[in-house]
C-alpha cells in the first residue's frame, strides 16, 4: 500500500530508497521493488539495516553481500540503481535520514522482512514527511526442494566468504592472525562443492529445463554459464594468492583478490536468486519440479551433523567447520560437507 505523505497532493516514483534486512525474504522485497522501478522508470538505492544486536564475528561483510546481490538483480534487469552502504543505530531515524540524503522520494518497505519493526517504521517515515510503499504480508509458502537446495548452496558459500573476508580485515586493521590451513580448506571447500558439483547440477537440470521452456530466460543463463566457467579459475587464482602470502607477499594483495572474488560470487548469487529462480519458477511445469527436485531432494534430508560427524568429506573440512563453528550459515556449510553427493548429472 502506498501513503501519502501530509499534504502531498501527488506521489513521485523517480527514487526508491530499499532498506534490506538480513531475513529470508529480503531478495522478494529486491524482486518487488525493481518491479515497481520499471513501471515507473526509477531508480533505486539499496541500504542495509542490520539488526540492533551484531554478531561479533561473520557480521562485517554481511550488508556488502546484500547489497551486492540486490545490485546485481536490479541491473540484469535494467534497473539504474546504487548503494548507500550499510546504515547503524536507530532505523527509523536513520532509514528516513537516509532517503533525504540519497535525494529519494519513496521509501519501499518490503513484505516481514522487518517484523515487529514494520509498523513503527512506516510511521516514522511518514512522520518525516516521505511517502512509503509498504508490501502487504502475502502467505509464506515452502521452498521446493531445489529451490531449498539451491539456497542452502548459496548461505554456504557466502559464510566461507564472510568469514574469509573478515579474518583478513581484522588483521589488517588490527594486526589479527590469518590461518592459513583454514584458508586453504576454503579454498578446497570452493572447489569441491561450488565448482565441482553445485555449478554443473544446477546447468544440468534447472538451467537445460528452463530453456526448454522459455526462451526469455536464455541471455541471462549465458552469461551466468560463463560466470560459472571463470570461478573454475578463480580458484586457482585464490590458491596461488594464499601460497604468495604464505611465503611472505603482503596481506593487502590477498585481501584484494578475496574482496573481488567474494563481489563476484554476491553478484553471481543475486542473479540466479532474483532473475532465474523466479523464472523457473514461472515456466516450468510439475513434472519440470518433480525432476529436478529430485536432484536435491535426498541432499536436503537429514540432521545438521557436528563438526566430528559425517563420512570422509565431513571430516576432510574439519579445520574449516571448526573456525565456523560459532558463525552465522555454519549449520549450512556443515550440511553441504556431509550431503550424499551421489546423484547422477543426467537430467534430461
Amino acid at each position: 500500500m502506498s501513503h501519502l505523505c501530509p499534504d502531498a497532493d501527488a506521489v513521485t516514483c523517480r527514487h526508491l530508497l530499499v532498506p534490506l534486512d538480513e531475513t529470508d525474504e529480503c531478495m522478494a522485497t529486491v524482486i518487488g521493488a525493481i518491479e515497481l522501478a520499471r513501471i515507473a522508470a526509477a531508480r533505486l538505492t539499496f541500504v542495509h539495516v542490520p539488526p540492533l544486536a551484531t554478531v561479533p564475528r561473520g557480521h562485517r561483510s554481511r550488508g556488502r553481500e546484500l547489497l551486492g546481490k540486490a545490485e546485481s538483480v536490479a541491473r540484469a534487469q535494467g534497473v539504474p540503481c546504487a548503494s548507500a552502504g550499510s546504515i547503524g543505530g536507530d532505523a527509523q531515524a536513520a532509514i528516513p535520514a537516509t532517503a533525504r540524503e540519497a535525494g529519494c522520494d519513496l521509501v519501499f518497505i518490503g513484505a516481514h522482512g522487518h517484523g515487529a519493526m514494520t509498523g513503527p517504521l512506516v510511521q516514522a517515515v511518514l512522520a518525516a514527511g516521505l511517502p512509503v510503499f509498504a508490501v502487504p504480508n502475502p502467505a509464506l509458502a515452502t521452498p521446493v526442494p531445489a529451490i531449498r537446495g539451491i539456497r542452502d548452496e548459496h548461505r554456504a558459500l557466502s559464510a566461507v566468504l564472510r568469514a574469509w573476508l573478515d579474518m583478513l580485515m581484522a588483521a589488517n586493521d588490527h594486526g589479527a592472525s590469518v590461518d592459513v590451513p583454514v584458508m586453504r580448506s576454503m579454498i578446497q571447500f570452493i572447489e569441491t562443492f561450488p565448482v565441482a558439483r553445485h555449478h554443473p547440477r544446477k546447468q544440468a537440470c534447472l538451467y537445460g529445463r528452463l530453456r526448454r521452456r522459455t526462451a526469455r530466460a536464455d541471455a541471462e543463463l549465458d552469461e551466468l554459464e560463463r560466470q560459472h566457467e571463470r570461478d573454475a579459475q578463480w580458484v586457482g587464482a585464490l590458491a596461488e594468492a594464499v601460497e604468495r602470502f604464505a611465503a611472505g607477499g603482503p596481506l593487502t594483495e590477498l585481501l584484494s583478490k578475496v574482496d573481488h572474488y567474494a563481489q563476484f560470487v554476491w553478484a553471481l548469487m543475486g542473479r540466479e536468486e532474483g532473475v532465474i529462480l523466479p523464472a523457473a519458477q514461472r515456466y516450468l511445469t510439475d513434472a519440470d519440479w518433480d525432476k529436478v527436485n529430485a536432484a536435491y531432494g535426498s541432499a536436503n534430508s537429514g540432521t545438521v551433523p557436528s563438526a566430528r560427524a559425517g563420512g570422509h568429506e565431513h571430516r576432510l573440512f574439519g579445520t574449516l567447520l571448526a573456525y565456523l563453528a560459532d558463525l552465522p550459515d555454519a549449520d549450512c556449510v556443515a550440511r553441504i560437507c556431509s550431503r550424499p553427493e551421489n546423484v547422477s548429472m543426467r537430467f534430461n
